[in-house]
């Protein structure tokens, strides 16, 4: 009898678990998520600069220590198109210093979504452009370090990955968004991690309640000062 209940239980226990997985499964909207190209790039680059002729139109130049690794685009979510460009700056030994992830993106013509980042508790200039912006104290995730496969940040960081860079244990985080109009159905991203480990601070140490949360602010406008002087926007012509 004990046996049978034990099998008994052990099958409810499996059955419950498929059952969570199938509804995780098709709730998910990563899974519309299609896997990334990497020809008919709209935008092109020369070295450290990037142009784009449209959804903004804007040249953005990098200073000579990052380097270009590439890009590729796909349609996020099944309801966006996106395209991402990947910029890094080394450590002397070779790791990752800095991570710089550009995404155009906008919505597909059959929704009505817009984007609402009025949110956002900070507002950065960097030429003529605008920004919302929001900031954070990160750490890796140690079982997840790619993030949720389908995602964007997914794509960014194995993009990476499979340029050889392993994302910084702990980093300085920023995300930088540009709204080109008012239909509000276009964005540029712009992600900036940089590496916490010179200041030996940990992500979990600046965050509220951490040990060092006293010293995030300084963290934190070193860490945009820094975006400011290391990266320039201008429109063409």
């Amino acid at each position: 009898m004990k046996r049978k209940w034990i099998w008994w239980a052990g099958g409810a226990v499996l059955a419950v678990l498929v059952l969570a997985y199938t509804v995780l499964f098709w709730s998910d909207p990563a899974r519309r998520t299609t896997e990334p190209e990497f020809t008919g790039l709209s935008r092109t680059v020369s070295g450290n600069m990037l142009f784009s002729q449209n959804d903004p139109p804007v040249q953005m130049t990098f200073d000579e220590q990052f380097e270009y690794i590439g890009g590729h685009k796909f349609i996020l979510y099944g309801t966006a198109d996106v395209e991402q460009h990947f910029y890094v700056e080394e450590h002397p030994d070779g790791t990752l210093k800095s991570f710089v992830w550009i995404q155009f993106e906008g919505f597909l013509p059959d929704n009505d979504y817009t984007y609402d980042y009025s949110g956002s508790p900070l507002r950065l200039q960097i030429g003529e452009f605008d920004f919302y912006t929001d900031t954070a104290a990160g750490t890796s995730n140690r079982l997840m370090r790619l993030g949720w496969p389908g995602t964007d940040g997914y794509l960014a960081r194995k993009f990476a990955a499979d340029k050889g860079y392993t994302m910084p244990d702990d980093y300085a985080y920023a995300r930088l968004v540009h709204i080109p109009d008012d239909a509000s159905r276009k964005e540029l991203l712009i992600i900036f991690m940089e590496d916490l480990a010179p200041t030996g601070w940990t992500g979990e140490s600046l965050r509220e309640g951490g040990e060092n949360e006293e010293r995030w602010p300084e963290v934190e406008a070193a860490h945009l000062d820094r975006i400011q002087r290391v990266m320039s926007l201008t429109r063409p012509g």
